[in-house]
């Protein structure tokens, strides 16, 4: 039977879950190789579970994570996604819900101490704080081999929203307190821009589905030079243009026009 990666923890930021990570790479917390099976996922999905498995394309890996419930719209709160578990609905409790005044609620994010939570910030602009579970999600791109293909690691938390003040955080945790992450090797995977691929190839890490000798290969377009050569090695070309009635163009004459127009302007 597989164990969740942290029985008991409330992760707040991208530096918490590096944490997690770095100590399952150092093999001291481990991580999930498979889908949970039933009676796993009754007794390890619970508040303050923390999982952490690695996206495999082979077939007994993990292509995504799966928990038996039921989940509503993700909402992004910095680093993370948040998932709120579809409860029981009968037709007494939204006839309550519609009568029901609405509520506001003053936040003051100042007085809260230490370094600053996700998870908490989601509960604050939640209304409603149901019973069941929240579902809290991170990715990131890990480079554990020089040269080598980046991996797509995923933690996946769980917590109430009565239970989240009182989950202990890393700072708690006599292992994770004294893990330090390195450099370079964890780069966030919910988005992956242009800048980040660059600089993740420039570092010597390969992305999946890039090539190796050759990490972007794009359809190189004729230098400005180039093509001015090309029309001074066609002067008739040049002499028809004047000939030629209003608003009609040769091929050649096309064929340039889409040539300038292709190119990038920095």
């Amino acid at each position: 039977m597989q164990q969740s990666t942290h029985q008991r923890l409330h992760v707040r930021d991208a530096h918490d879950a590096h944490c997690i990570f770095e100590a399952v790479r150092q093999g001291f917390l481990p991580h999930i190789t498979r889908r949970l099976n039933e009676i796993e996922r009754a007794t390890l999905v619970r508040s303050g579970a923390i999982f952490v498995w690695i996206e495999s394309d082979d077939d007994n890996g993990l292509k995504r994570w799966t928990d038996g419930r039921v989940w509503g719209q993700s909402r992004m709160r910095e680093p993370y996604l948040f998932y709120d578990e579809k409860m029981p609905y009968d037709a007494a409790q939204a006839a309550n819900d519609a009568n029901r005044a609405p509520t506001y609620r003053f936040v003051d994010g100042v007085s809260r101490p230490g370094p600053s939570s996700s998870a908490l910030s989601h509960q604050d602009r939640t209304t409603n704080h149901h019973p069941g579970l929240v579902k809290q999600a991170y990715s990131a791109w890990v480079n554990i081999h020089p040269q080598g293909s980046a991996q797509k690691w995923h933690l996946t938390a769980y917590f109430t929203y009565a239970d989240l003040p009182h989950l202990p955080t890393i700072d708690h945790d006599p292992l994770l307190r004294k893990i330090i992450v390195p450099s370079g090797i964890y780069r966030s995977g919910k988005t992956r821009s242009r800048t980040d691929d660059d600089e993740l190839v420039g570092n010597g890490i390969r992305l999946p589905g890039t090539d190796e000798a050759s990490p972007y290969t794009e359809r190189m377009l004729p230098s400005l030079s180039s093509i001015q050569s090309a029309v001074a090695a066609h002067p008739s070309t040049a002499s028809l243009t004047g000939t030629r009635s209003h608003g009609a163009r040769l091929p050649e004459d096309q064929r340039m026009i889409q040539m300038l127009n292709s190119r990038h302007i920095r």
